[in-house]
């Protein structure tokens, strides 16, 4: 039992302290055992000399009794001539009696002197044999208590293996694997029997398995192994990226015992760290673009106004449009902007607008979720800031008379490409300039719809005075490939 429970099984993992302190009791329980043998081989060895001492004088004693007896007999029985024979009174056979039973008179003492003796030995041989048995019965129970606390250890390292959610596994030397956990043989289909020795290996995707020999070579130097290694996943077929460590087991006077490693999975935070590495790029190049795009509406401000009073107020309410279409790309992260959406933040911030974007002089018509490539939100939200802008100023909704409509579509005039149309309509607006009329507020909205969409999205613009308002149109490209995949109808133009 103590030698099972110090060499361990082959796929468990014994704890270091646990080992030692099974191995104190056992080198313990063996130094009492010896010097209880030591005791009992004395014991038995004094025993054996006294037996035959015993053994010794009775047979000395049967033969004085013999002579004795023989003595006996002889003054006994008659003597047929012509023998000789010694008479009773023959001094010298009286003188070899007597000597004879001196002799059997002290044999007799010295046998009951052995017998003595030997009760002695033989009662401190059934003490010695008492005091082994008590001790190996009290070595016994500690052993066994040693076992079921280490026992219940091993189910307990067990069960937090198992339910690790690393591949854990067991070395020794550069990479030789012992054992490893049902983590590895479930995820890579690799039995723990294939895995042994270098058969982990073929679970190591090729480019990465010289990696792996190289940092088994470094282990033992820099006092522990790590590398990263993409390995073979046995339900999708394909490889994911994990990070292996190995930490070495020593003895107290510093050898490598064994090396006790996990492999933990970080494909996530790799995928992680490519995404924001994308992120970052595209903050980088939203930066510049809105850099580009505040410079170039801080100039046409500048040229536009008449007055500093009057560039303050316009730059503050178009740098207050960019603040919000920023807000709008913040909300949406990875998916597109919508136009419903950037209409509704833009126009609520000029006129008394429901959650749907209409009011009292407001009319909102067309389908919801249509996409916007985000490179050019920015520029698509300052024209209609400038087309809401005006329309407060000067337009519908400077008036109690007039009204805003704004109606878009999806159209698709070719196989596989999508425009967005957006009709902008103001009525009830009395004393309208004619069509070549200067434009008021400084013309920097007209020349933005008409000059800068075109030129940076691409878009076909009219912008027009009708009788009672503005009448603007923009056509523009809807990206095809969107992470927002939006619910609009989508028909021909007519």
């Amino acid at each position: 039992m103590v030698e099972s429970a110090l060499n361990g099984k082959e796929n468990h993992i014994m704890p270091r302290h646990s080992a030692a302190m099974l191995e104190g009791d056992h080198s313990r329980l063996l130094d009492e055992n010896e010097q209880l043998r030591t005791a009992l081989e004395s014991s038995l060895e004094e025993n054996t000399r006294i037996v035959e001492d015993r053994d010794r004088l009775l047979r000395r004693i049967t033969v004085l009794a013999r002579e004795i007896q023989m003595m006996d007999a002889a003054r006994t029985t008659p003597v047929t001539p012509p023998l000789r024979v010694h008479s009773s009174s023959d001094p010298e056979a009286i003188l070899r009696q007597s000597q004879t039973e001196e002799e059997l008179r002290v044999a007799f003492e010295e046998l009951q002197v052995l017998a003595e003796e030997l009760e002695v030995a033989n009662g401190n041989l059934e003490r010695a044999n008492e005091e082994l048995e008590a001790r190996v019965l009290s070595r016994t129970r500690e052993l066994a208590t040693v076992n079921a606390d280490l026992r219940r250890t091993e189910l307990r390292l067990n069960t937090l293996i198992e339910g690790m959610p690393q591949l854990v596994w067991r070395a020794v030397d550069h990479g030789d694997w012992t054992w490893c956990g049902s983590q590895w043989t479930e995820f890579t289909g690799q039995s723990e029997e294939d895995s042994r020795h270098m058969g982990w290996l073929a679970a190591i995707h090729p480019d990465d398995r010289q990696a792996a020999i190289d940092a088994w070579g470094r282990a033992e130097a820099d006092d522990g192994l790590s590398f990263e290694a993409r390995i073979r996943q046995r339900a999708e077929g394909g490889y994911r990226h994990f990070q292996t460590r190995a930490t070495p087991v020593r003895t107290p006077e510093g050898a490598i015992v064994e090396w006790l490693g996990t492999s933990t999975d970080i494909d996530a935070i790799i995928q992680l760290q490519e995404q924001q590495s994308v992120l970052v790029s595209e903050l980088q190049h939203r930066t510049r673009n809105l850099m580009a795009v505040v410079q170039a509406v801080t100039r046409q401000t500048i040229r536009s106004s008449s007055s500093l009073e009057d560039f303050r107020r316009s730059i503050d309410a178009r740098m207050g449009a960019l603040a919000r279409v920023q807000g709008l790309l913040s909300r949406r992260g990875a998916h597109k902007v919508t136009f419903d959406s950037l209409l509704r933040e833009e126009l609520s911030a000029h006129a008394d607008v429901d959650d749907g974007g209409s009011g009292p002089q407001v009319s909102l018509i067309g389908p919801a979720g249509v996409p916007l490539e985000s490179s050019l939100v920015q520029t698509f939200a300052l024209a209609l800031h400038e087309l809401a802008t005006n329309a407060v100023k000067y337009g519908a909704l400077s008036t109690s008379g007039g009204h805003l409509t704004v109606q878009w579509d999806v159209l698709a005039p070719d196989e596989g490409k999508k425009r967005l149309h957006v009709d902008w309509r103001e009525t009830g607006v009395a004393d309208m300039p004619a069509h070549d009329a200067a434009p008021r507020g400084g013309g920097y909205g007209r020349e933005l719809i008409e000059r800068a969409l075109p030129y940076q999205l691409g878009a076909t613009t009219t912008y027009a005075f009708a009788g009672d308002g503005v009448h603007c149109t923009i056509d523009v490209d809807v990206p095809r490939d969107t992470a927002r995949r939006g619910t609009y109808d989508v028909r021909t133009p007519t």
